[in-house]
């Protein structure tokens, strides 16, 4: 189980071999998941009765989903989870990951990926990071407005500084803590030197944790807030390389506060920035609408996603279009039903116009700047 990033999102999306098989239900935060482990279960089984379907034998389905019911299997794996589990699997692919996003159960075996779901993940509206920061313990964490889970990284940045410089720290914080010989002066400069040194070893410490942190989220930019010592918020604040630290840290020591009290503390630092980030993006759009650089129909969507003309892209939640793409005579065929064929046209558009630079964001129905459109967007010309 990792973080999904922007190269793993690129990968999964390029892969054009059938049969890729894509499973999304929601999860439970606490307890063993046991209504969760019986939703996936079905879904397995609703991909082997496809798979029958399109003529694959009993040995090859069972081969090809060997990997799923080791997941079903690994139940430390459900001890551990959030609010929604998504699994991806082809003959060449394995991943999976949980989210703080509240999936709606849904399974599609198909020729590609299917993404939609993942765009919150990457496009900054109401998601965040929280890097609970002391010198004796990292933890990080994934959140949203209304949820929050957990991102494992004990194996991935640094805990302690002993972790960091090793046994010298801990070698010379002995010479220093012992006050070595020769009086009171002798004392005074060793004090002097062991403040001097703890905080060099400090700053140390701060890069080395922020030079892993930065290879966890590489990809992302949604906003990071530190939960710290006040002390220790200037000092990683200078070093980070991070693109997006928020301005205000949640103040005091984190190694006290469980995962709920971060959120909780967290989440009023941002609530202004994500509402000021949601109204600006809106005006743009009515100010490029104004320009008659928007699209609301989804066969012009979908087309200026294949051209790469796509800005911004908004797309109803818990929504699929059916259809084709005929590149040649430059159409879009929309059909009723999912067929072996087609695919959801929403997730077609919304996978293109983001790996080519544009901002892809799932609204609710009322959220949608255009009324009665499941997908509309701002165009670069």
């Amino acid at each position: 189980m990792s973080i999904m990033t922007r190269k793993v999102f690129r990968e999964l999306a390029e892969v054009r071999q059938h049969p890729c098989i894509s499973i999304y239900i929601p999860t439970e935060r606490t307890g063993e998941n046991k209504k969760s482990w019986i939703r996936f279960k079905n879904q397995v089984q609703n991909v082997r009765n496809e798979l029958t379907e399109r003529g694959w034998k009993g040995n090859q389905i069972a081969d090809l989903t060997r990997p799923l019911e080791m997941l079903l299997e690994d139940t430390e794996v459900w001890r551990h989870m959030s609010d929604g589990l998504a699994v991806f699997l082809n003959p060449g692919k394995f991943a999976y990951s949980t989210f703080p996003i509240r999936f709606k159960d849904y399974v599609e075996v198909n020729a590609h990926f299917y993404l939609l779901p993942l765009m919150p993940v990457f496009n900054g509206d109401g998601r965040f990071f929280i890097l609970a920061l002391s010198l004796n313990q990292v933890r990080l964490f994934e959140g949203t407005r209304d949820h929050v889970t957990e991102i494992p990284v004990e194996d991935l940045i640094p805990q302690t500084m002993e972790e960091t410089v090793g046994a010298d720290y801990e070698q010379k914080s002995l010479q220093f803590r012992s006050g070595q010989t020769g009086g009171a002066q002798s004392m005074y400069h060793g004090h002097g030197r062991s403040k001097d040194f703890r905080k060099e070893e400090a700053v140390k410490h701060l890069r080395e944790i922020d030079r892993s942190l930065t290879e966890v989220l590489r990809g992302h930019d949604a906003p990071l807030v530190l939960a710290c010592v006040d002390y220790l918020f200037p000092a990683y604040r200078e070093i980070t390389s991070y693109g997006n630290l928020y301005r205000k840290n949640v103040s005091g020591n984190p190694d006290e506060l469980h995962m709920q009290d971060l959120h909780q503390k967290a989440w009023p630092l941002l609530k202004d920035y994500f509402l000021k980030h949601r109204r600006n993006i809106l005006k743009q759009y009515h100010f490029l609408a104004s320009k008659g650089r928007t699209a609301s129909i989804i066969a012009d969507v979908v087309l200026a996603a294949e051209e790469g003309r796509i800005d911004t892209l908004f797309v109803e939640k818990n929504h699929r279009v059916f259809g084709v793409v005929d590149r040649e005579a430059n159409e879009v065929h929309i059909q009723e039903e999912k067929t072996q064929e087609n695919q959801c046209l929403l997730d077609k558009a919304a996978k293109k116009a983001f790996l080519q630079g544009a901002r892809v964001y799932l609204l609710d129905k009322e959220e949608m700047p255009e009324k009665e459109t499941l997908i509309t967007a701002t165009l670069r010309y």
